[in-house]
């Protein structure tokens, strides 16, 4: 810590000029604001909060991350605004939602969609992006945008972070010999998700793969993804379910420790972690038939609520804010940390406002779209939700929602009683009260469809790409549908 400045009056000094050296000595006494040279976004690919010790979950999954909770920001009430890789990494880097930034199964983003990766490398940062996987998470829709390096992985924590570590390394070096040299990694890890060519639905190495699982428990099914959809249509005993979400926390507990965990080591040993901004959240989470269905394709908690921490100069230590917050928050966020401006357009909210306690945003709601673009086996237009806040408590909103060309231009409507939830007393969303609180369900009807009205003003405006037959490569699409996707 910086001694106090001891100042004494030297002889033939008069009383002004004392006073200007006081000044300006008090000035360069005062201890300069942290700051941060690089910028990591680690994304955990279907990690729901459900599934994080530090969000209260019963098993001890995420030692790494809850250390990181401990040391920084933690935000207790996040939500993707879409149930999908490609669109939340998407809104992650532009700040938009899924239906603004224009991207889709057969469509780029909106060329006006202005890219973190491009804003901070025009102000001189080196970007890399090693995601965990390819298809829909590779360059195609635009997610390579900025990015002086961007490469797709093997779907394994591990060797994904021997490419990983080998540019770290480059980096210091880099830092090392200039001083100004600043980068942002966007580090992504496809462990947690569920597997294709397996013999389980979820497969982790060993130990990791059977460490929540009692000794001796027999279970007797074979399969990889396509399991889940079986077991989705014949519907799944609370054995296997048990044994399922036991396969999954295996994964989430090797992606915190050999993927997170030694990214965390090598940062440390290479001198960057504590003049890092660190950011580790997920696109989506991940159902195990909590409500009949199983991967991701429903807005409730399990799917739509994500983890999301920070740590890092500016950012304070052992706080949980309790604000509904997004993934489009992330871009301004860490632009206003960077002291960079933020582009006009952009739907995120800053959120440096909650690191104080008497901090608030102007939003007081969240919202989950639930139209896809077409994904099969997924409808293009599955249930959306918002989330609103209302005096402490938060209400969950749940409908589908479906678009409709007319005179006055594309219209959004529902077409069947929605569900409300209120999470204070039933956070698995098991009572719907939507016919308790009639007034309730249909003013969080109105919202949702004005924030989808708005979306699809914005996306027109930013040049919404033209859909393409297809921009993925072959061997991309056999991957996805052996993943339980398809083009």
């Amino acid at each position: 810590m910086r001694e106090a400045c001891r100042i004494r009056r030297a002889k033939g000094v008069g009383p002004i000029n004392a006073l200007v050296m006081l000044a300006l000595l008090s000035c360069a006494c005062t201890p300069r604001e942290p700051e941060i040279r690089n910028v990591v976004l680690v994304s955990i690919d279907t990690l729901g909060a459900k599934h994080v010790s530090a969000y209260g979950y019963e098993r001890d999954t995420t030692p790494n991350f809850d250390r990181l909770a401990s040391e920084g920001t933690l935000f207790e009430h996040a939500y993707t605004p879409q149930f999908w890789t490609m669109t939340a990494h998407l809104s992650m880097m532009t700040g938009l939602y899924p239906l603004a930034h224009g991207a889709a199964q057969r469509r780029r983003v909106s060329p006006g969609a202005t890219a973190l990766p491009t804003l901070l490398r025009d102000a001189g940062f080196t970007t890399a992006a090693f995601m965990g996987t390819s298809g829909f998470a590779g360059p195609g829709y635009g997610l390579n945008k900025g990015f002086d390096r961007f490469e797709t992985g093997t779907i394994n924590a591990e060797l994904d972070n021997e490419a990983i570590f080998t540019w770290l390394e480059e980096q210091a070096e880099q830092g090392r010999a200039t001083p100004d040299h600043r980068f942002f990694l966007l580090a992504h890890y496809y462990d947690v998700h569920s597997d294709f060519l397996q013999k389980v639905p979820y497969s982790a190495p060993e130990p990791f793969q059977l460490r929540y699982l009692p000794e001796g428990l027999r279970w007797h099914r074979t399969g990889a993804t396509a399991l889940l959809q079986k077991l989705e249509e014949r519907g799944a005993s609370a054995k296997d379910r048990y044994v399922i979400n036991a396969l999954h926390d295996g994964g989430v507990r090797y992606t915190d420790e050999k993927g997170l965990g030694a990214l965390l080591d090598k940062l440390a040993a290479l001198d960057l972690l504590d003049e890092t901004l660190l950011i580790v959240t997920s696109d989506h989470g991940e159902e195990i038939f909590e409500h009949g269905a199983a991967l991701h394709q429903q807005p409730y908690e399990e799917t739509a609520r994500i983890p999301l921490v920070m740590r890092g100069p500016r950012v304070p230590g052992g706080r949980r804010v309790p604000d509904l917050v997004e993934l489009v928050d992330l871009m301004p966020t860490i632009l206003s940390l960077l002291k960079l401006p933020i582009p006009a357009h952009v739907q995120g909210e800053d959120l440096t406002p909650l690191f104080s306690e008497a901090g608030s945003l102007a939003r007081k709601q969240a919202h989950v779209d639930g139209m896809l673009g077409a994904v099969p086996p997924f409808l293009d237009h599955k249930q959306s939700a918002l989330i609103r806040e209302i005096d402490g408590v938060r209400w969950t909103y749940v409908n589908t929602v479906q678009p409709r060309d007319s005179e006055q231009g594309r219209v959004f409507e529902t077409h069947s009683p929605g569900e409300l939830y209120r999470l204070d007393r039933d956070p698995d969303q098991m009572n719907d009260v939507a016919a308790e609180y009639p007034e309730m369900a249909l003013d969080l009807e109105g919202a949702l469809l004005a924030w989808y009205a708005e979306n699809e003003k914005l996306g027109r405006e930013l040049g919404r790409q033209e859909a393409t037959k297809s921009i993925l490569t072959k061997k991309q699409r056999d991957l996805l549908r052996a993943l339980g996707y398809a083009e």
